[in-house]
This record gives structure tokens, C-alpha cells and sequence, in this order.
């Protein structure tokens, strides 16, 4: 009978001590949380294994996830999977309807961006333009006129400028011989006759002044079309026309009206272009028939297009996301009681089993260990 009690005896001290062994053993993965001094020694296992290994274990979990788990193909796999494209299709056609639907203009996407963009975008335009015209205003101030002016355009000026010298002298000979032309004879030759002396004055008794004004007239109208005066009036107008085509046009503008023509020009594209009715009109309506391709067609370049760039650029974003850093930080920033309790949740069963498996491994150590010393 002794020898049953003390085989049950070491069994029982056994089973105790394998249990014990494996409750102490599980909460030391985590107890104390912080080392341990006597006598200004640290104690011995303190801090528990996961705070003492805390930093080490979290890079590692990091580097473990990211390389082994959540790797670049893994999120390609995924992101090219047909379950992803429906998704990402289903997103792309919500958006559609919703702009659609609620008439969403571009000011409304720039806001949801940053609060004031769309202003912003607004002044910036604006300040393009103005800026654009006075560098362009600048830049032409100093050339010359027959530079500005298109070479077609100056072909068209050459011919006008040819017919010019007929054209003139149509004119001049039809004002002379309109009434108001014989008026203005009558009132000159008249001056002419009264402010020139008594010899000027006789000539009226000679001559009626009405036929001295018929008689200039007809000699004027002579006079316009003789060959010499023709080859005259064509040199004066050419050379004048050449010389105005050298002419820079800051000879014809002074500084200050450049600005104010700067500025004018500016105003007037501005109100043209009208920026603030653009942001504010819906995007369906910009071009309806490009819309609605994009609705039927486009939509899928899209999403093609999406997916091929998640596809090439995943590696590039891992990298800057620096996900195992992000992992290892988060994991830092735990309280290791809750890491704790996390593990625990996780782990309750297995910890338990591994308790119990002590008890039972003790209580058979011990009843072997009983057993040889009885027979011993």
C-alpha cells in the first residue's frame, strides 16, 4: 500500500510541478512589464520575454507580413482578380450616375479636394492670362509692322495700297466737283482776290468770279491726271507705305498705352473664356456625345487603365507607404497589456491545453519517477 501512496504521491507533485512550470512559464511571456531591481540588480527574467524582445519582435512581425504575407504580387493578384474589376467597375459607374444625375460641375470635385480651391484655380487662370498678354505685349512692342502683320495678309495690304493712288484721286476729283467743292473754291479764290491788292481786285472786273472757280476747277481736275502728278502721288504713297511697314510699334504706341491695350486685351479674354461659368457648369453637359461614349466605351479604358497602373506601381507604393515601419509602429504603440489581452483572447484554448499538458506530463513524470524508485 506504501508503495501505490507514494507512486500517486509523485505523481500529484509531478503533475503540480509540470502545470505550475507551464502557468508561470506563459505568464512570464508577458509579466512583469517592466524590469525588476534589487539592490540596484536586475533581476532575472524581467521584464517578461515579449517586453524585453518587444522592438525586435514587432520589426520582425513586420518584416514578416510584408514579405511573406502582404506581399506586392499578393496585392496584384488581387487588384487584377475579376472580383476587383467588378468592383472597381460597379465604383467607376456610381460616380457616372451621380454626376449625372446631380449635376456635379468641377467646382463642386475641386472643393471636395481643398476648401477655396476652385478660387484659387480661378485667380490663378486669370493671373495666366494677364501675365500672358503683357509677356506677348512685350514681346511685340519692338517689332516691326510688316512682321506682325501675316505675309497673306500683307499681300492683300500690298494690292489696296496699289489701287490706293485711283482711288484718291476719284475722290479729290468728285469733292471738286460737288457742290461743297465749288463752295469752298468760291470762298478761297475770293480771300485770294480781296487780300492781294488792287492789281488782284481788278482781275473781278475782267472775270467774274464764278468763272475763275470753273476755270481752277477744270485745271485741278487737269492737273490730277497728268502722268507727272500720277508718278508723284504713287512715289509719295509708296514710300510712305514702306516707311510706315518699318515703323516698330512702339513708334506708333507710347508705353502707357501698351499697358492699358495689355490690359484691355486681357479683360476681354477673360470675360470670354469665363472661367468661373466654366467650373460651374455640369460636366455632362461640356460635350453630351463625349459623355455618353465615355458611358459606353470610355468607362472601361478607364478601368483598364486603373488597374494596369495599381498593377506596374504597387512596389513603388509599398515602398513609400514603408508598411513594415507602419506595422512595427503600430504594434509599438500598444500597451502591452493590450497586446496582452489580444494574445490571450487569441490564444485562451491553446494556453490552456498547454497548462493541462503540463499537469498530465508532470503527473506521468511523476508516476514514472515513482514507480523506479519503488522498485528501486
Amino acid at each position: 500500500m506504501n508503495v501505490f501512496i507514494l507512486i500517486a504521491f509523485m505523481g500529484i507533485i509531478g503533475s503540480l510541478i509540470g502545470g505550475m512550470t507551464n502557468m508561470i512559464a506563459i505568464k512570464m511571456l508577458f509579466k512583469p512589464y517592466e524590469a525588476k531591481y534589487l539592490f540596484g540588480w536586475r533581476l532575472p527574467l524581467t521584464p517578461g520575454v515579449i517586453p524585453r524582445r518587444r522592438e525586435e519582435a514587432s520589426g520582425k512581425l513586420g518584416d514578416i507580413i510584408i514579405g511573406h504575407l502582404l506581399t506586392p504580387d499578393v496585392f496584384i493578384k488581387k487588384i487584377q482578380s475579376p472580383e476587383t474589376r467588378n468592383f472597381i467597375m460597379l465604383f467607376i459607374d456610381r460616380q457616372i450616375d451621380t454626376i449625372e444625375s446631380e449635376r456635379l460641375s468641377l467646382r463642386y470635385f475641386l472643393e471636395r479636394l481643398s476648401e477655396g480651391l476652385s478660387e484659387k484655380v480661378v485667380n490663378s487662370f486669370n493671373r495666366e492670362i494677364e501675365d500672358k498678354v503683357t509677356a506677348e505685349g512685350d514681346r511685340l512692342y519692338y517689332r516691326k509692322i510688316h512682321d506682325l502683320i501675316p505675309p497673306d495678309a500683307m499681300k492683300t495690304m500690298d494690292v489696296k495700297v496699289n489701287a490706293l493712288q485711283p482711288q484718291i484721286i476719284s475722290k479729290v476729283e468728285e469733292y471738286i466737283e460737288s457742290e461743297k467743292g465749288y463752295e469752298d473754291l468760291y470762298t478761297m479764290t475770293d480771300e485770294f482776290i480781296e487780300n492781294r491788292g488792287r492789281l488782284a481786285r481788278s482781275i473781278k472786273y475782267v472775270m467774274t468770279k464764278e468763272s475763275i472757280v470753273e476755270s481752277i476747277r477744270r485745271e485741278l481736275i487737269k492737273l490730277l491726271h497728268h502722268p507727272k502728278m500720277t508718278d508723284i502721288q504713287v512715289r509719295i504713297i509708296q514710300d510712305e507705305y514702306t516707311r510706315l511697314k518699318e515703323y516698330e510699334l512702339s513708334d506708333l504706341l507710347s508705353v502707357k498705352d501698351k499697358e492699358k491695350l495689355s490690359v484691355s486685351v486681357a479683360d476681354v479674354l477673360k470675360d470670354r473664356i469665363n472661367i468661373d461659368a466654366i467650373l460651374d457648369r455640369p460636366i455632362a453637359e461640356f460635350n453630351p456625345e463625349m459623355f455618353e461614349s465615355f458611358k459606353e466605351r470610355g468607362k472601361y479604358k478607364l478601368l483598364d487603365n486603373i488597374i494596369d497602373y495599381l498593377g506596374k506601381n504597387t512596389g513603388k507604393i509599398f515602398e513609400k507607404l514603408q508598411l513594415a515601419q507602419l506595422i512595427k509602429k503600430q504594434i509599438d504603440s500598444f500597451e502591452l497589456s493590450h497586446i496582452e489581452k489580444l494574445v490571450f483572447d487569441i490564444a485562451d484554448k491553446e494556453f490552456r491545453m498547454i497548462t493541462v499538458l503540463g499537469f498530465v506530463l508532470g503527473g506521468i513524470i511523476g508516476i514514472v519517477q515513482g514507480t523506479i524508485v519503488a522498485f528501486l
